[in-house]
């Protein structure tokens, strides 16, 4: 496991193939999961591989008092919503949020982002050399998640503290330290909605901060303050880090190949084609964790209840069984079974 988090995009042959059977980590006790078929399985049955995982299952080095301390003293703990969340309890946060961020929203921002794009773009100096990731890759999606939480662009800079010091955390093998910056920043986080949710005079109208404490608000939906926070802490997470991942991976295969822009510029409909094989080949979430909620066989494996079980999306897209290519950009193969964006009950609502 060690291994795997350094080098997560380390290729299929390298390990021996992607097995059809899970295999166990003699270091962390966790059941491995790494061929499509396996990664899919488990994704769309949330009754036997919960999303109820928690980081101090996963890490043994988790400082799970001083955290809470940390949140109690000046904000509240986080509450499962979405990610970390089953049926039935989670369709309730899932239906709120597709009631607030529908797929015709989604369309509607178009326009906005090629405007960010177009300015971002435009402030680069010509002929010269520049920081794509720097200048294009982050700033573009924190841009567009801060303008739909209402989040000005003079905090823009905190936003991205919090963001960072979040991802830091979830990753596996993170310091104490990691992990304390962490809650003091999501304290921060907390602080800083907290009075935007009370005070509807203070939101700005339409944004989602506004819609989720609107419909959290109805009775029949009635969210406390603790899960319309951890509902905006999850927006902002997924709103921007997995595309800056995306979009840094998708840069770096036009820099790789002189030959693809152009070919793109002749072809449009093989950019939605590149778009998926970069998700296949370098996805943003490289693995997902899941617990069993009673003995199971698991690809010819008996697990037992509350196994802890690693699903590498990462390999399970470059499983040669699955993809022709494998390990190669493939823009002429048909469309791809991604598991970029989940299965299931948590399919990514973005990508819906």
């Amino acid at each position: 496991m060690p291994s795997l988090l350094e080098l997560p995009l380390l290729d299929s042959a390298a390990m021996g193939g992607v097995g059809s059977a899970p295999w166990r980590c003699s270091v962390t006790g966790t059941w491995v999961g790494e061929s499509h078929a396996l990664g899919s399985a488990a994704l769309a049955n949330p009754a036997d591989f919960s999303s109820k995982v928690t980081l101090t299952a996963l890490d043994a080095g988790f400082p799970a008092a001083e955290v809470d301390a940390i949140y109690r003293a000046g904000g509240l703990p986080w509450a499962r919503t979405l990610q970390t969340n089953d049926p039935p309890d989670h369709r309730r946060f899932r239906a709120l949020v597709e009631r607030v961020f529908p797929p015709s929203r989604v369309d509607a921002m178009s326009d906005g982002i090629a405007l960010h794009c177009g300015r971002l773009l435009q402030a680069w100096p010509p002929w010269t050399v520049v920081d794509a990731m720097r200048d294009l890759a982050v700033p573009l999606p924190l841009r567009i998640i801060c303008e739909q939480l209402g989040v000005p662009d003079a905090d823009l800079g905190a936003f991205k503290r919090w963001s960072d010091a979040a991802i830091r955390a979830i990753g596996l093998g993170a310091s104490r330290a990691e992990h304390l910056e962490a809650a003091r920043c999501g304290v921060e986080f907390q602080r800083y909605f907290m009075p935007l949710l009370a005070d509807p005079g203070r939101r700005p109208a339409g944004t989602l901060v506004d819609r989720i404490a609107q419909a959290g608000g109805r009775d029949e939906a009635a969210l406390s303050l603790a899960e319309q926070l951890s509902l905006q802490h999850t927006l902002m997470i997924a709103g921007h880090e997995t595309t800056t991942s995306t979009l840094g991976s998708l840069l770096l295969r036009l820099a790789e190949d002189p030959a693809l822009p152009a070919r793109l510029r002749a072809e449009p409909p093989l950019r939605r084609r590149l778009v998926e094989e970069v998700l296949r080949l370098a996805s943003p979430v490289q693995g997902l964790f899941r617990v069993t909620t009673r003995e199971l066989e698991f690809g010819g494996v008996v697990l037992p209840a509350r196994a802890r079980v690693c699903l590498r999306l990462g390999a399970a897209h470059r499983g040669g069984s699955r993809f022709a290519a494998s390990d190669a950009l493939d823009l002429a193969g048909p469309p791809a079974a991604l598991l970029a964006f989940g299965v299931g009950v948590h399919h990514c609502i973005g990508a819906a």
